[in-house]
């Protein structure tokens, strides 16, 4: 399946088992997994990606894809090419969402920091929330999954561009357009002798000061950072050309072959003639991939909400997203005009619910979609719940589905900025009420709730 959503951002769903080594000029590219685990290795990383987590897969970065039991992916690209007006040194930003691979060893890609983790979980769910409209489609698709990319970019502007992500600490805006000056001057300069003494003279800084500076922000000092750029382009040479190993050496500036092995060991772990050999053994093989139906992808993707990101709330069906009025309502909404403090959207939660067969079925498409893009607009919800919509056996589970729904996706953060309405009648019991705000309070920190009696 591949769908053009916009001219920024395209989506692809595939099966992949083997994937050959490639790269893209211009683009940045996200992998989610949505069924399967994924082995990626990227220039001298290689990355686990675990079902349902993603990677960032940074532009020219040469990369290949594995998995034993065969992965279906959404991957999504990116074109830097529309960002730069509004992000001038977009193309020579690094994104990840893991921490750094140490002496060539395996890292998985949901090993971040836990104080990061609201934010990751609210990317990847932008991500879903492009794959839902993608899937199936309705009549604003395509303007809510703009909505999500304008989020996703200033997600990766702000949360995941690598030297954000290393430190706790805001770091200032000329600091930090200095950071990525300098990055960009090296790309640019890639082929030619860079010295610590030219760079500090062209930011109009003293050496030293330079020097810390460059260590504060980005833990390595300026000339490994050199090293190591021209380490990683020279990856393109050695795989996509015949040249051999002293001419790439010194195309890069490396005074003596031997300090070319050194740097190039120091990151793959090989030697640059045995990596050399083993990339070129791997696209021996068979690659094994395939375009996946949308039909198909759209089970598949069904089976990952459901076993995946509900693994603990039993067999539900799942009914398709239709033409939901709040959603249309929502995206028509213009937010200039309103605040979390002066707007808040109401949704009926058990609206969503119903039983079929003595089956729960909960329309977690349109729930999922309603909280996302009342967190984009920066709207305040409100949960209404109806003490009257359901027989009392399916409704207190169905209230603690919806919450461990809501914390899985979302966190204790968004959930904790909503407010409950509870419908009250006159055939609802006190211990009803009571055990309402029970599952309320058991995972929600101090919420806030309102009744309201209709006559």
């Amino acid at each position: 399946m591949f769908v053009e959503i916009n001219e920024t951002i395209s989506l692809k769903i595939k099966y992949i088992k083997r994937y050959p080594i490639h790269t893209h000029e211009n683009i940045t590219e996200i992998l989610l997994p949505i069924k399967g685990d994924l082995n990626v290795v990227i220039m001298h990383e290689h990355v686990y990606v675990k079902e349902g987590d993603f990677c960032f897969i940074n532009n020219k970065a040469l990369h290949s894809m594995q998995s034993v039991e065969g992965s279906t992916v959404a991957i999504f690209h990116i074109n830097l090419n529309l960002y730069q007006k509004k992000y001038p040194y977009i193309k020579n930003m690094f994104f990840r969402n893991n921490m750094y691979s140490t002496k060539n060893l395996e890292v998985n890609c949901d090993n971040f920091d836990y104080e990061k983790k609201e934010y990751k979980i609210m990317f990847r769910n932008k991500l879903i929330g492009i794959l839902l409209s993608s899937l199936y489609k309705t009549k604003l698709s395509h303007e809510i999954s703009s909505i999500y990319e304008k989020q996703l970019m200033e997600s990766m502007i702000h949360d995941f561009n690598w030297i954000q992500f290393l430190n706790s600490e805001h770091i200032p805006h000329d600091q930090l357009t200095r950071y990525h000056r300098v990055v960009k001057y090296i790309h640019d300069h890639i082929f030619e002798k860079i010295t610590l003494e030219d760079i500090a003279a062209r930011e109009y800084l003293s050496k030293n000061y330079f020097c810390h500076f460059w260590k504060d922000i980005s833990y390595f000092s300026f000339l490994d950072r050199v090293c190591y750029e021209k380490i990683i382009y020279s990856e393109h040479m050695l795989l996509l050309t015949d040249h051999s190993i002293v001419s790439i050496a010194e195309k890069f500036g490396f005074s003596d072959v031997k300090y070319y092995y050194r740097h190039f060991k120091k990151w793959y772990g090989l030697t640059p003639q045995h990596y050399r050999d083993g990339c070129n053994k791997y696209m021996d093989l068979e690659m094994i991939y395939v375009d996946i139906p949308n039909e198909e992808a759209q089970k598949i993707f069904n089976e990952y909400l459901v076993f995946y990101s509900l693994p603990s709330f039993g067999n539900f069906n799942l009914p398709t997203v239709d033409d939901d009025p709040l959603i249309n309502k929502l995206f028509s909404l213009d937010e200039r005009n309103f605040t979390k403090n002066s707007m808040s959207v109401v949704m009926d939660l058990y609206k969503y619910i119903e039983i079929t067969n003595k089956v729960l079925e909960i329309n977690f498409h349109t729930i999922y979609q309603i909280i996302l893009l009342t967190n984009v607009k920066n709207l305040g919800l409100t949960i209404k719940i109806d003490c009257s919509s359901i027989e009392e056996s399916y409704f207190f589970n169905a209230l603690n589905t919806f919450f461990e729904f809501s914390l899985f996706h979302f966190g204790k953060k968004i959930i904790r900025e909503w407010d409950y309405f509870i419908r009250y009648t006159e055939n609802v019991s006190a211990s009803n009420i009571r055990e309402i705000k029970d599952i309320v309070q058991n995972n929600v920190e101090e919420p806030i709730f309102r009744y309201y009696l209709e006559i």
